[in-house]
């Protein structure tokens, strides 16, 4: 990992996306260029329907950008999804009539029976559910299936995990433990990191640099290094400094805020 640290894993270069409504083009994401470097975890934060979980999907694979705009993925252009992106979105997407072991396993090409299982025993272990391997989804918490989804995203070890806002749908108590669980990860396996958030602590809890997206279109206002140690104390004033800087954006005025046509040709 040292020798990778300061090497760019991911590069996104005058990306542009736009959406069709009706007759009339609209900007979802406008001239997005930014970089990110091996065993970093980046959070992009904006408004609702700004783009992040756009752009997080285009770097999945999942969508396409417009022609003319550039993502690159260990120095080659992302054209689908593939193994070495993994994704956990908000909701666990378990499959229901699955066991545990068998959800989690289910990305799993060309294991044996015996490997899947040692698989999913290191893993499930990993996110304290070693001994609900044999239930089904709607047996298990919000928060025991959203360990499960972050099993099954890294039981194929990709080089990068992509997060769309993964706590968004849990309570308070149950986020802040998830939250925990990511951060152990993160520190002991030193997976490069993308997470969508539009919660500001939260960002600030884990990013070593933040994207902060304008309203609509979705621009880059800033990228912000959070120069803090990790693990990360809520409470001091240094976290509360950097909080008040990301939420200063959020009720500063923007040149050009809201929907409008696109003049662009594509």
């Amino acid at each position: 990992m040292e020798e990778t640290a300061n090497k760019r894993h991911l590069e996104v270069k005058n990306l542009y996306k736009t959406h069709i409504v009706e007759t009339r083009s609209f900007y979802v994401l406008e001239n997005i260029n930014f970089t990110v470097n091996y065993g970093e975890f980046v959070v992009i934060v904006g408004h609702s329907g700004c783009g992040k979980s756009t752009l997080l999907k285009i770097i999945a694979g999942l969508e396409k950008q417009d022609n003319g705009g550039d993502i690159f993925f260990n120095d080659q252009p992302i054209s689908s999804p593939g193994p070495e992106r993994g994704m956990i979105f908000q909701e666990h997407r378990l499959m229901p009539w699955l066991t545990l072991e068998k959800n989690v396993t289910l990305g799993l090409i060309g294991k044996t029976k015996e490997e899947k299982k040692k698989l999913a025993d290191e893993y499930l272990k990993m996110v304290r559910l070693a001994d609900f391997k044999k239930a089904y989804p709607a047996q298990l918490s919000g928060g025991m299936s959203q360990r499960a989804a972050i099993a099954r995203a890294l039981i194929t070890e990709p080089e990068m995990l992509l997060l769309d806002e993964p706590f968004g749908a849990l309570d308070a108590l149950t986020k802040i433990e998830i939250q925990n669980e990511i951060f152990n990860i993160s520190a002991n396996r030193k997976k490069t990191m993308i997470m969508v958030t539009h919660d500001i602590e939260e960002a600030v809890f884990f990013a070593d640099r933040i994207i902060v997206m304008s309203n609509r279109p979705g621009k880059i206002r800033d990228i912000i290094s959070i120069d803090l140690s990790k693990p990360r104390d809520r409470t001091c004033s240094e976290f509360t400094y950097y909080k008040k800087k990301v939420y200063d954006y959020f009720f500063e005025p923007e040149e050009n805020t809201g929907i409008f046509s696109l003049n662009r040709s594509l």
